[in-house]
């Protein structure tokens, strides 16, 4: 344990890639996954010219979240702006709008959006139908009412940032660096030769597995601290649970991935390989099947379920959003806490003191 400590120290390649780089890939994904539009870009072809029209750009325009960038002579003219990628949404108001509104009838307007971009044409629809059904309030009269009442309530996100719920679930991605850290440096050993030496030694299974494990725990550590400051401090996530938590939550993740790595690289014999088997059994199935970008289907379920992080986003997000702890968060560690155990005593029984 004492030599891995100092092969890490040494080795500066490595010491960046387990305490610096975490926090360096949390801030690159966290803005390459985000999916916040900060402004609507909008224009709007005006077909009644009635004062309750003018209103109505006027309050579009006076809105923070929206951009009135134009006024378009005509739909074709509005169609026009969209198809040159000069905005990404239009507002056609037919004649007769300040008619029915003054009359106490239900007006049309249509919502016409870019579609080549779903996310940001869903987001900016449901902000412009938000922001017309809150300005139509003062005009329905009794024939446009609606019998039922809606009431919206979001908990925990209420302002809907992605950031709150992507940069929690990114620490189960980039935290998976520590474990092909230990991978690179188990093959590494024995691309060079170095495990000859140590295979001569009296050292047992278990000194040789736990010493591989614990510096790496270590650093890991160090490098989840930096990457959860870059989470409160740069982009505001709120934290709501324990500190003294999630050290234990990020200690058992990084027990678990790092288990895993220390079985699975003493079957590897070089760093090439290692570096494949962590990329494609890790790193990129954590991204689509562990429920960070999508809800977990039930037709990979299972997969999913076999993935660390799968269930260390569940734990961030709750401790991060929720302020959930073991008993709510238990089902999730106790799978980790059994990953980590079960693949730590397959290295050891497995383990080797032969060269080849």
């Amino acid at each position: 344990m004492h030599k891995e400590f100092r092969h890490v120290q040494r080795d500066r390649r490595m010491l960046i890639l387990v305490t610096v780089s975490p926090a360096i890939m949390l801030l690159t994904f966290a803005y390459l996954f985000t999916f916040d539009t900060a402004t609507s870009h909008l224009a709007v072809f005006d077909g009644d010219r009635s004062p309750q029209s003018r209103q109505l750009i006027q309050a579009l325009a006076t809105d923070n979240k929206m951009l009135l960038s134009t006024e378009a002579s005509s739909p074709d003219d509005l169609r026009s702006l969209i198809v040159a990628n000069k905005v990404k949404t239009g507002l056609i108001i037919p004649p007769g709008m300040g008619d029915d509104l003054a009359a106490g009838r239900q007006a049309d307007v249509q919502i016409i959006s870019d579609g080549s971009d779903p996310i940001s044409a869903a987001t900016n629809m449901n902000r412009l139908t938000t922001r017309l059904n809150a300005w139509s309030q003062s005009y329905r009269g009794s024939s446009a009412a609606s019998p039922v009442s809606v009431h919206s309530l979001v908990w925990y996100n209420p302002d809907l940032k992605s950031d709150n719920s992507m940069v929690p679930g990114l620490l189960g991605i980039v935290l998976i660096l520590p474990a092909m850290a230990v991978a690179l440096a188990m093959t590494r050993e024995k691309e060079l030769g170095s495990f000859e030496s140590l295979a001569a030694t009296p050292v047992r299974a278990t000194e040789y597995v736990l010493g591989k494990l614990i510096p790496y725990i270590v650093y890991g550590l160090i490098g989840a601290a930096f990457a959860v400051m870059v989470a409160l401090y740069w982009f505001q996530v709120p934290f709501r649970g324990s500190y003294a938590n999630l050290l234990a939550f990020i200690s058992l993740y990084l027990w678990a991935t790092l288990g895993i790595t220390v079985l699975l690289a003493s079957f590897m014999s070089t760093q090439s390989t290692a570096l494949r088997a962590i990329l494609l059994l890790f790193l990129v199935p954590s991204f689509f099947l562990s429920g960070l970008l999508l809800p977990i289907d039930s037709k990979s379920k299972f997969v999913s379920g076999t993935l660390p992080a799968t269930h260390f986003v569940t734990i961030s997000r709750g401790i991060f959003l929720k302020g959930l702890g073991w008993t709510a968060l238990g089902s999730d560690l106790f799978i980790l806490i059994a990953m980590g155990a079960v693949t730590v005593a397959l290295s050891i029984v497995t383990f080797r003191k032969r060269v080849g």
